[in-house]
């Protein structure tokens, strides 16, 4: 099939590469003049390794990034430790894939590369301004129509929304302002050697494969984490801000570049140094190392009540913005480029799209939805006394994804099919008031997935998410 990929971000390049590999013809458009751009470090956790993996990039992932031997939650206050994590060999042992940290530009140099050599077309300078999948387009073009601002337009069986919350095809499943609750961050890439290694009492950590590092507080975190092997480390100091509150946001992790939505009256240099004067020292010495001449502005937004219409699918960040608790908003937007090229690789032709699309989202939704609530590796308080090698408490987010749910469907007849959520292990009787057939029921405890085919006269069917519905007709 032709699929058009719209952003070159991590989500968007890895849905890229998987699909090229699958055998689909796959172009990818970006607005910037060029793909590999620099931005933060990224901490690659099992579960988005392992996708790699599978695309045959984890040799090279291993040679530009940096494997840290464990993780450490300490209180910012009082530098207790809190809790600790080996990410090491047990866990890689245990998870099949390794714990990675990168940086961003690295990240995207190597899928770039591994694109080009899949045949996908990587096309920079082409900023999207509407997806047209009306019935004039689709008969004309023979698909979805993407445009761009030069007026160069692209026609696809599929067309992947994967350009961050500000995309122009959240428009076409309801939208909804990004919004958060005035959380802002600071970021800086610190030389191996410099004075804030006194974080660790040693730049040897580094050097060995490093540490992971945060210390916690109510209202601010820091974290340091090394990105380049003997090379340097990245810290992050994220804070509540508490003079304004965020009346909109851009996407997660990005700067304020002017847009008209953000209040540039709060999470300035003062309210930085002013939310960590109460730390342990070392930290407070590295806030006042830290660069003050650019803020990031996060944003914390449940994921869409619809991830797709008809032939156009949203991904990553465009449908479910991540906090920056796990550091996982690309290991996701990875998760969700596995599968929706594992939905549109049993896709029997264009005519199946739209029931491949809605297969993607249900085996996505829940996981994501829980993702996106947490504030912690342990969902439940960390203890002090638990060993670090006790993986109980990252199995529900490091594990791999569990297997695909089957998405039943009728290739002939009258019918369509919806998608319920509804209270756990309550699903019985769901159905009696229509002429419906449960076609599958997958519990995942306080909720169920219910796929059911209503019949009807007119062919299509209808997934309905979170009182949200998508309809498509074939």
């Amino acid at each position: 099939m032709e699929i058009v990929v719209i952003g070159c971000g991590v989500g968007g390049l890895t849905a890229a590469l998987a699909l090229g590999q699958g055998g689909h013809r796959v172009q990818v458009l970006e607005r910037a003049s060029r793909f590999a751009r620099s931005g933060p470090g990224l901490r690659l956790a099992p579960n988005a390794t392992a996708v790699l993996a599978q695309l045959d990039l984890l040799d090279q992932l291993l040679e530009l990034g940096v494997r840290p031997s464990r993780a450490v939650l300490r209180d910012l206050g009082s530098g207790a430790k809190l809790a600790e994590l080996d990410t090491g060999a047990p866990l890689t042992a245990r998870y099949g894939a390794p714990f990675v940290v990168i940086g961003r530009a690295d990240l995207l140099s190597l899928l770039c590369d591994a694109c080009a050599d899949a045949d996908v077309e990587l096309r920079p300078g082409r900023n999207v301004i509407s997806v047209d999948q009306s019935h004039f387009a689709s008969s004309v073009m023979g698909g979805a129509v993407v445009t761009c601002t030069d007026g160069r337009v692209y026609a696809g069986d599929v067309v992947v929304a994967a350009d961050g919350a500000e995309s122009v095809a959240r428009a076409l499943l309801g939208d909804g302002e990004p919004t958060g609750d005035g959380w802002a961050a600071y970021r800086a890439i610190v030389p191996a050697g410099a004075p804030a290694d006194s974080l660790t009492g040693s730049s040897a950590d580094l050097h060995a494969g490093g540490e992971i590092v945060a210390w916690a507080g109510s209202d601010a975190y820091f974290a340091r984490y090394p990105i380049r092997v003997n090379e340097a480390y990245e810290q992050v100091a994220v804070f509540c801000s508490h003079l304004n509150p965020l009346v909109g946001a851009v996407s997660p992790g990005g700067t304020d570049q002017g847009s008209a939505l953000l209040s540039r009256d709060w999470g300035g240099p003062e309210e930085l140094d002013k939310a960590f004067s109460r730390a342990v020292e070392p930290v407070r010495a590295a806030v006042r190392l830290m660069r003050k001449d650019q803020c990031w502005r996060m944003i914390d937004q449940a994921p869409l009540s619809s991830w797709a219409v008809d032939r156009v699918v949203l991904l990553g960040d465009v449908v479910h913005p991540m906090p920056a608790y796990l550091a996982q908003g690309a290991c996701q937007a990875i998760e969700d480029a596995a599968v929706l090229a594992d939905a549109l690789a049993s896709c029997p032709g264009p005519r199946g799209v739209v029931a491949a699309l809605v297969g993607y989202q249900a085996r996505r939704a829940p996981r994501v939805i829980r993702v996106s609530r947490a504030r912690q590796v342990w969902e439940s308080a960390p203890l002090p006394r638990r060993p670090a090698d006790d993986y109980a408490v990252s199995d529900w987010l490091y594990a791999p994804p569990r297997q695909p749910l089957p998405i039943s469907r009728r290739r002939s007849g009258c019918s369509r099919h919806r998608l319920r959520w509804l209270p756990g292990r309550s699903c019985t009787g769901q159905a009696e008031q229509e002429s419906v057939r449960i076609t599958s029921v997958f519990d995942f405890g306080l909720f169920a997935l219910v796929v059911e085919e209503v019949l009807e006269g007119g062919g299509g069917f209808r997934g309905d998410f979170f009182g949200g519905e998508v309809a498509a007709r074939e």
